[in-house]
């Protein structure tokens, strides 16, 4: 290895005294690429749907379960991590709040476990308030039996927790899906950010589903006919799971690609 290394770096010198210019490229991958995370989540999923049975009313409260379920593991992750990080990132809230350099390292560590507490707090009881309004939503539209639980006089007289417990029974693979696809989510840099992820990811996913439902749900029965409800839900899974997202590996620990390209970019024209 030494002696290919020395062959190469003589190389280098002589290319360097005829005057070369050597400019390393990097060569980027596409901006949209899809997740192999997602696709055993859908292969997860699509075996239970089948499997079961699903019907279409089904389906839709079990994406309600996946997105409550996730949206819920942001902020306790969320809570955990500003909470355990609080020694570390000490002087990076000092250089923003200069008021917080006063405190010590253990009194800023109380301070941080109490914002990480109420964060959590909020954040649950936000997420509870605007799924509820979805299953009222869903109650109109996608009602299914237990009529007491998940019809239109049901769910808006139930206490919650009941129709939340007889989901996670029935249709915990796809909440497990929705947290194996996107559990690269829980390793960016700010936990600020993991509180407010939902909305860019299940929120947008219950609207999809919403706007997709009907349109697939005819195409699936013009070519399936009397099974398509099956169809369609694979349909679904295959938009919520498969298709291509935008790459953010600058959201994730690491150097980010425009990095790397300055640096290679750098070297070449050094030499």
């Amino acid at each position: 290895m030494r002696c290919s290394g020395a062959q190469n770096g003589r190389k280098i010198r002589r290319a360097d005294r005829q005057g070369y210019m050597q400019v390393t490229r990097t060569v980027h991958p596409s901006k949209f690429a899809i997740n192999p995370y997602g696709a055993v989540g859908f292969g997860l999923v699509s075996i239970f749907a089948v499997a079961q049975g699903w019907s279409l009313p089904e389906f839709c409260w079990g994406v309600w379960l996946a997105g409550l379920v996730y949206s819920w593991a942001c902020v306790a992750a969320a809570a955990i991590s500003i909470i355990l990080s609080a020694r570390s990132t000490k002087p990076a809230y000092d250089a923003r709040m200069p008021f917080l350099q006063r405190l010590s390292p253990n009194a800023f560590l109380l301070v941080m476990t109490a914002v990480g507490i109420a964060a959590g707090l909020i954040g649950f009881h936000l997420y509870a308030a605007l799924f509820g309004f979805y299953g009222l939503f869903l109650s109109v539209f996608a009602e299914m039996a237990p009529l007491s639980l998940f019809g239109r006089n049901g769910f808006i007289n139930s206490d919650f927790c009941t129709p939340l417990i007889y989901l996670l029974e029935r249709f915990w693979p796809l909440a497990a899906a929705a947290l194996i696809a996107d559990w690269r989510d829980f390793f960016s840099k700010n936990p600020w950010k993991w509180i407010v992820l939902p909305f860019q990811s299940e929120i947008l996913r219950i609207h999809i589903m919403v706007l997709a439902l009907p349109f697939l749900s005819l195409l699936a029965w013009a070519l399936f006919r009397g099974a398509y409800q099956p169809a369609t839900i694979v349909l679904l899974l295959g938009i919520f799971f498969l298709l291509p997202k935008k790459r953010n590996k600058a959201k994730y620990p690491g150097s980010t690609p425009s990095d790397s390209a300055g640096q290679s970019d750098k070297a070449g024209m050094n030499r």
